[in-house]
């Protein structure tokens, strides 16, 4: 079980940054901290409750257990099986796609009709790269774009750790409650003989507007643009135990995008058909390089993720129902935690004026950092350098708690005040955002590179650190300081087409905003160890519905719980209806229930002496009944528990009924039915069965 009712002191980061520190010299230092300000957490070894929906994409994704067996689950092995599959998700029917073989989806490979064409008319050609290909596979196969609209509720996986390959899946805005998990991307990527990165966009994922996306236990290679980006308000985003990147190598599978662009590429050169005045590949290997320490040097992703669109402005959010929302980018909302990035050189993440939190990342440039140090010519005239982790901009707020930075140069980048990167920006917006304050705070993590190692905060020594060495501030009045948003006051009355040369609004920060969950960490030490094994695609066996689940327990999926201990609510096996909220309690609760939803919880070990009552801590200021059955929604009724006002939504009590649980032995599935009148009926915390 979670162990959400543990709270300490350390947990309340506010209460750890209104100490000042004197040195010598009599100047202030921020106070040693080792926890974000304004959250609650809980530190502990790794078990599968981790396995659970962590961060903002927690506030939104659903079950989707419950689907198994049922017409709204789909297995696919093909291209045309996935895009029938995506088809049928916008209109409602389809809630579940089993991915059960690899699945190529470019546009050359798909071959479609002009008729599927305008069926699938979601998925259409990407432009060729400027330049034309470099990599024969791509050139074979054509790259897609994917649009993923007017679906609500949808999880696509395999449970075996399948890939997709040729295409950039873009979730639009009307797309809400998307799962993605256990599965691999590739063969989005070559080699770009500029050396700038700008030849093609191609990006695995775009989460384009999207509200509630999780995307779990996949495997992402490299990608000639981001990995996956964020754009156009989308919030409540999680990425967890997630590969993202590939590690240095000489020789690499001949199959794979890096040898047959480089091969493309050792081609061109040994037949003299490259530019000898601007070909990268050219002046490497004419400079003494060889083929396969390119390679090597090759293995590198130069862009993360971005989250917010607008490079040189704010952008408004159009949601479903095409209502604008001005500023849209102060939506934004990411959460990365358990993922392993392996030589991924910038923006991990760099965010426009939205929050962004990370915990239990690593953060690995080391092999990348080797293929060029050690050759010379690839040294020289390679520009793929770049050793860098987050960037906040234009007001965002970026927090990140025990991470592993290893051969990182700048885990932290950019400015305390926007005006002081003003190059950012274009006139007039370098004048309108010059006075906003940008937030980036790392605690409880380690850094080692080329000027040594340092474990604490990038708030020690008043903010001078190996944490801080990319980042320029203004006052350090953000030290100590911490805002989990910031928001744009009077954007309402600015137009974009014709902006004003003076601000006609003001920035807020959400200065005693809490971050709406709680989260769980393991311990540092164990942070490369435990990613290394448990981050990517076919890291974790499942069965199906394990897969679909949202919440799990402390011990196996599939394990027993025993009946007469706490047990969360949020641990559910499968529901309806119901979202997990954070509590005041600590930890999370199962709310927003109404007449007719349930909860499922398989497994439940009643031991050879049934239970007689039934205990539940509930929340409420109205009230209904909670029926509990076993083995179905119309199976055997242990009894129907009323509940009754506690007085407020988060105002706790804990309420009992006697049951009959003669038939309640050994171990079984339990489910708790809600009934009542119209609206919410009560939030409920935890359960216990007495005997």
């Amino acid at each position: 079980m979670m162990f959400k009712k543990v709270l300490s002191s350390l947990v309340m980061g506010s209460l750890l940054v209104t100490t000042a520190l004197f040195d010598a010299g009599g100047s202030v230092e921020a106070a040693v901290i080792n926890t974000i300000p304004n959250t609650t957490k809980v530190e502990k070894s790794y078990d599968t409750s981790f396995l659970s929906v962590p961060g903002y994409a927690s506030l939104g994704v659903k079950d989707r257990s419950s689907y198994v067996g049922t017409s709204y689950y789909r297995t696919v092995s093909n291209g045309r099986q996935f895009l029938q599959a995506i088809l049928d998700a916008s209109n409602g029917s389809v809630k579940v796609i089993e991915v059960t073989g690899d699945i190529n989806l470019g546009w050359t490979e798909l071959a479609l009709t002009s008729a599927e064409a305008a069926t699938y008319s979601f998925i259409t050609k990407y432009p060729d790269p400027s330049k034309g290909f470099t990599n024969p596979l791509l050139a074979a196969s054509g790259v897609s774009k994917l649009n993923i609209s007017n679906v609500d509720g949808l999880t696509i996986f395999s449970t075996t750790g399948k890939t997709i390959r040729h295409a950039e899946f873009k979730l639009q805005a009307s797309a809400n409650d998307i799962v993605i998990r256990n599965l691999s991307f590739d063969e989005m990527w070559q080699w770009d003989d500029s050396g700038q990165h700008k030849e093609a966009g191609w990006t695995f994922i775009k989460v384009n507007g999207a509200n509630n996306v999780w995307i779990d236990h996949c495997k992402f290679s490299i990608a000639a643009d981001g990995l996956i980006d964020l754009e156009n308000g989308s919030t409540n985003v999680t990425f967890s135990w997630n590969e993202f990147g590939l590690a240095a190598n000489q020789n690499p599978a001949t199959t794979s995008s890096i040898y047959q662009s480089i091969n493309f590429m050792e081609q061109k050169y040994a037949a003299g058909t490259l530019d000898t005045a601007t070909s990268v590949y050219y002046k490497m290997r004419n400079a003494g390089a060889t083929k396969n320490q390119i390679m090597a040097y090759a293995a590198y992703h130069s862009k993360g993720h971005l989250v917010g669109s607008g490079d040189k402005d704010y952008t408004n959010y159009v949601g479903s129902n095409g209502v604008e929302v001005k500023d849209g980018n102060q939506r934004l909302r990411l959460t990365m935690a358990y993922n392993k990035y392996t030589n991924v050189g910038s923006r991990l993440p760099m965010i426009r004026q939205g929050v962004g939190h990370l915990f239990n990342n690593s953060f690995d440039n080391s092999t990348h950092l080797s293929s060029y140090t050690s050759v010379a010519a690839i040294n020289t005239h390679g520009s793929d350098k770049l050793a860098r982790g987050m960037d906040a901009r234009n007001g965002a707020s970026i927090a990140a708690d025990t991470n592993v930075y290893n051969a990182i140069t700048q885990p932290i980048i950019g400015t305390e005040r926007q005006g002081d990167d003003a190059g950012s920006l274009n006139p007039p917006f370098d004048v309108l955002f010059q006075n906003v304050l940008n937030r980036a705070l790392i605690v409880n993590s380690t850094v080692s590179n080329s000027s040594g190692t340092f474990t604490g905060s990038s708030w020690d020594n008043n903010g001078v650190n190996l944490f801080t060495s990319g980042l320029t501030y203004y006052n350090k009045s953000t030290i100590g300081n911490w805002a989990w948003s910031s928001a744009i006051v009077g954007v309402e009355n600015m137009s974009k087409s014709n902006p004003p040369t003076s601000p006609p609004f003001t920035f807020t920060y959400g200065y005693n905003e809490q971050l709406p969950y709680s989260y769980q960490t393991f311990p540092l030490s164990s942070v490369v160890s435990t990613t290394n094994q448990y981050a990517g695609a076919a890291k974790v066996t499942m069965s199906a519905a394990d897969w679909l689940k949202k919440s799990y327990g402390s011990g196996s999926s599939s394990g027993s719980v025993d009946a007469y201990s706490t047990i969360e609510a949020e641990n559910y096996t499968s529901m309806l209806g119901v979202q997990a909220e954070t509590s005041s309690e600590g930890g999370q609760n199962v709310g927003y229930i109404h007449h007719g939803d349930y909860l499922v919880f398989n497994n439940v070990n009643f031991g050879s002496t049934g239970p007689t009552q039934f205990q539940a801590r509930v929340a409420t200021t109205t009230g209904g009944n909670i029926e509990v059955r076993l083995g179905s929604l119309t199976g055997t009724l242990l009894g129907t528990c009323p509940v009754t006002s506690t007085g407020g939504w988060q105002t706790w009590a804990t309420q009992s009924c006697t049951i009959s649980g003669s038939s309640a032995t050994g171990t079984k599935n339990v489910y708790l039915k809600f009934t009542g009148g119209s609206g919410y009926l009560f939030n409920i915390n935890w359960f216990k069965f007495v005997n």
